[in-house]
């Protein structure tokens, strides 16, 4: 027989002996059809076995057997087989018997599906929902009709639909349950429901006949929802104050919730709905939806909500409650001849939603200015570079402000760029060893100061050097008092402060052993006589775009850069502030083992002058692939004396250096662009300068401020860094600088 199957293209998957061999395997396949003979080993047999698998699961039972007796037929008929074939049968019958089995349990199957899906349907429907047969018993009942009618769903099972769904007129007399021969569109009419509790809930209902697959009639269902509408003429007044559970159930809602007719009139309204627009219920009532909401919304919104009530359709649009300055989703659901209306405050999630949306766009912007900041440092490179040469050589001939205001032009397109990398990509400081007091002393040198505010600089003396990023830090300090500057429009006082915080200010209720204790790290304080800053804007300061001066076109991005730069550092950035009496924000920065790698080659020392170099006429090999900033490199070092091979390409650049290492005049410093787009970059070209000379000295420039290499040059070989833009003076301070530390380290080399 499993062969003849197999044929017919049926799957077998197990062939078994007795009941309980077949229930064993029964778990392990979940067969769709068994065919089974009544007399089986073991102690089961095939109808006993039947039984046992019908409970486990869905599945068609086909009998082959010998057995014609009428008590076997009655006992196998119980288990309302598939079919029942009786031993000999031919190929044919076995066929038919296994194809009517198959159709008829997958029909089986997909009714069971689809009464299945009905039933999850009816269960989560608003509207109340019972279903009788011809008899009149309830055979249905859903969770809503539960609450509206007060009987237990599994306790109503069975009982007279008259017994559970009591319904009077307004008048008080009988009103008739709709006869399940009444068409199925049968109007929707008002009538008074008495629950099990004896109060009495108006209610909308409606009926439909109930018939089975050949279209007979076989019962009824009623829908019914609960009417927003007045009391019942016979009622009392006592009677009124009893609401219906499904009543308790809206009122409890948290979230506003009101109904509307046809004609956008308000006919019911939650307290929750109330609290929101400020009124009471009489004052609600008999309102327009477009009254209540703000003038702008009918133009934006009506046609959607007028779709949706005239199509009996959901909708859901969010709008903008100007007064309270809040957001609002609504969503309208069909309900009698208007709409029932569900508010939810979703001003959070739209804030949310925008401060993501800020900050992806922010990245984005970030990842396309670190795409051009390349090409855009090496421009202005060449700018500033020129700018400087031609102010040093007019400098004793003319003085030309129009120099002067192209080259802080140029510093202020760097600063633009340097921000928005410091802020996207986490821009890595490149740390060398300075001194704060310094850094602020030399930033208001430059800075152009404020009508009528008043700047003052304390700076604690003895502070040590500090390893940190001059332009990052110099930018912080630039944003913190461009922001003490605006918040004192009609003028006031500036107070910058730098120094050591003692230990009880920077840990508070910790005790020191050492009276002598100086805390390890320095502060820089910004404190301006401003407005302030309200106490709810106070946990925003520092997100992206925050600003509460849009008037003045701000970004919103000062103190986020601000703080990117303390965090990048591995300090903090903290504000106080006071409405009327000002703000003072203070960038704490730590003293760490940064300072010995920032010092590693010997580069703080800066030389005002040329050094006494060992050789007279140093030999600089220079990789740049931008042809206008390799000629003023060229430029700049030939006119300072010094001897220098330029290269467009890593591959060339190692070439020459390998040609003049292998002559014994290896070049004294390379200095190797990090970017060569379509050839050998800056570090694979080092790689290879290494294993020629493994003392070879080089510095590594790149516009890519924000690149791992430049915030660590140690690590890739590089003596130093020289971030693009830069001034000719810097470039001739670093050589001259590296220069001089090869020719020490040198010398002490020879000495050894």
């Amino acid at each position: 027989m499993a062969t003849t199957l197999g044929k017919l293209g049926y799957l077998v998957v197990a062939i078994c002996s007795s009941g309980e061999e077949a229930l064993a395997r029964f778990e392990e396949f979940r067969p769709d059809l068994v065919l089974m003979d009544v007399h089986l080993a073991g102690q089961l047999d095939g109808i006993e076995t039947a039984r046992e698998l019908q409970r486990r699961g869905s599945v068609a039972i086909v009998y082959v057997t010998a057995c014609a007796d009428l008590d076997t037929v009655a006992r196998a008929r119980e288990t309302h087989p598939h079919g029942y074939l009786l031993k000999p049968f031919n190929h044919d019958e076995l066929r038919l018997a296994v194809e009517v089995a198959a159709q008829r349990h997958f029909e089986e199957n997909e009714r069971q599906r689809r009464e299945h899906s009905y039933f999850e349907a009816f269960q989560s429907l608003a509207d109340g929902v019972i279903a009788a047969d011809l008899s009149g018993g309830v055979v249905f009942m859903n969770p809503s009709a539960a609450r509206t009618t007060g009987w237990n769903a599994q306790e109503a099972i069975g009982r007279s639909l008259h017994e559970v769904f009591r319904i009077f007129q307004s008048t008080g007399e009988p009103a008739e349950i709709l006869s399940a021969e009444a068409p199925a569109d049968s109007t929707e009419r008002t009538v008074y429901l008495t629950n099990l509790a004896g109060e009495r809930v108006a209610i909308h209902d409606r009926s439909a006949p109930l018939r089975d697959a050949q279209g007979h009639l076989s019962g009824l269902i009623i829908l019914f929802r609960a009417a927003v509408t007045a009391p019942a003429p016979m009622e009392t007044a006592a009677t009124t104050r009893n609401t219906a559970p499904l009543v308790d159930v809206v009122e409890s809602i948290s979230d506003p919730l009101f109904s509307l007719d046809s004609r956008w009139r308000v006919t019911y309204a939650n307290a929750s709905a109330l609290r929101l627009f400020d009124r009471n219920l009489q004052n609600m009532l008999g309102l327009s939806l477009w009254d209540i909401m703000p003038s702008a919304t009918r133009e934006l919104h009506h046609e959607a909500f007028a779709h949706a009530m005239l199509h009996r359709e959901t909708v859901n649009r969010e709008i903008y409650l100007d007064e309270k300055q809040i957001w609002l989703e609504l969503r309208g659901y069909p309900f009698g001849e208007g709409l029932l209306l569900l508010i939810q405050d979703v001003t959070a999630r739209r804030e949310e939603a925008e401060r993501r949306n800020r900050i992806d766009r922010l990245e984005s912007l970030g990842l396309l200015a670190r795409g051009f900041a390349h090409d855009f440092n090496n421009l202005l490179t060449v700018l500033l570079g020129n700018i400087s040469l031609a102010e040093m050589r007019l400098r004793n001939a003319i003085t030309l402000p129009e120099l002067h205001t192209a080259k802080q032009a140029t510093l202020q397109a760097q600063n633009l760029v340097q921000q928005l990398l410091t802020f996207a990509r986490g821009g890595a400081p490149i740390k060398t060893q300075l001194r704060l007091g310094d850094l602020i002393e030399t930033f208001f040198t430059h800075h152009t100061r404020a009508n009528r505010v008043e700047y003052r600089v304390e700076i604690q003396p003895g502070l040590p050097q500090v390893a940190i990023d001059s332009a990052q830090i110099r930018r912080m300090l630039s944003n913190l008092i461009r922001n003490a500057e605006q918040a004192q429009p009609e003028g006031g006082e500036i107070v910058v402060r730098c120094f050591a915080p003692d230990h009880a200010e920077m840990f508070p209720g910790e005790m020191v052993a050492d009276t002598n204790f100086q805390p390890s790290g320095l502060a820089i304080e910004v404190e301006d006589r401003g407005e302030g800053i309200p106490a709810e804007h106070l946990p925003h300061i520092f997100e992206p775009y925050f600003s509460t001066r849009k008037a003045d076109n701000a970004t919103g991005l000062g103190l986020t850069v601000c703080e990117s730069i303390a965090k990048a550092h591995g300090g903090s950035l903290t504000v106080s502030s006071e409405p009327g009496r000002g703000t003072t924000v203070r960038f704490y920065l730590p003293l760490d083992s940064d300072s010995e790698e920032a010092d590693a080659f010997g580069l703080s020392k800066v030389f005002d002058t040329a050094p006494d170099l060992t050789n007279s006429n140093p030999r600089i090999l220079v990789l740049e692939d931008d042809p206008l900033v390799r000629s003023l490199i060229v430029r700049n070092l030939t006119s300072n004396g010094f001897d220098v091979a330029e290269t467009a390409e890593g591959t060339e650049t190692v070439r020459l250096y390998q040609e003049s290492f292998t002559q014994g005049r290896p070049y004294d410093l390379v200095i190797l662009d990090l970017s060569i787009p379509n050839g050998m970059g800056g570090v694979r070209a080092m790689e290879k300068l290494r294993a020629i000379d493994p003392e070879v000295f080089a510095i590594v420039s790149s516009g890519y401020s924000d690149d791992p290499v430049m915030a660590n040059p140690a690590a890739y070989g590089f003596a130093s860094v020289l971030p693009k833009p830069y001034e000719p003076a810097d470039m001739l301070r670093l050589v001259r600088n590296i220069l001089s530390t090869r020719g020490i380290r040198r010398t002490s080399s020879q000495q050894d």
